[in-house]
């Protein structure tokens, strides 16, 4: 009787897999009580590039031609054209944080004047409104972020805070 149950159970533990995978692969983050996986599924005010937001959070930066961007710190990418924008995020506590972009583009994540090493990179190419994430260990202090090669005029970003554990029920 107990192999039987297992057998039936096994199946649909393995098929709810593939969803929580796919949201981690898009850049979204699990499912939890009270998040939605998606960043961009409701409300997101957009702000101007060279900008001051208070805090983490999601929102969207209209953006301007490169040339016209001053850079904190000047990308390892060099002039690529396109679109670009820099905003700074004033209070953010200490961390790992997610960084989920809507639109192909370059980010590089700064503090102190230096670029943050990217700890993981996600390429989305099937995800509807993500298409890549870049996860980055932050300090306790401002963290400026710089994008760059950008087609669209307008792109969201979501800074979301990643919990050394997720409660999944």
């Amino acid at each position: 009787m107990r192999a039987l149950l297992i057998a039936c159970v096994l199946p649909l533990v393995a098929a709810g897999l593939p969803a929580a995978a796919r949201d981690d692969d898009c850049g979204r983050l699990p499912r939890t009580v009270g998040r939605d996986s998606d960043p961009f599924s409701s409300y997101v005010p957009t702000v101007d590039s060279a900008l001051s937001l208070p805090k983490e959070g999601v929102f969207a930066m209209r953006l301007r031609p490169v040339a016209e961007i001053i850079y904190r710190v000047m990308p390892e990418r060099g002039s690529d054209g396109g679109q670009g924008g820099v905003v700074t995020l004033e209070n953010i506590p200490a961390g790992r944080y997610r960084i989920v972009l809507s639109e192909e583009a370059w980010i590089d994540a700064v503090q102190e004047d230096a670029r943050l090493p990217v700890l993981a990179t996600v390429r989305a190419i099937d995800c509807p409104g993500t298409r890549q994430s870049i996860q980055v260990e932050v300090r306790n202090e401002a963290l400026t972020l710089q994008v760059g090669g950008a087609t669209a005029s307008r792109i969201m970003i979501a800074v979301q805070r990643m919990w050394p554990f997720e409660w999944k029920w």
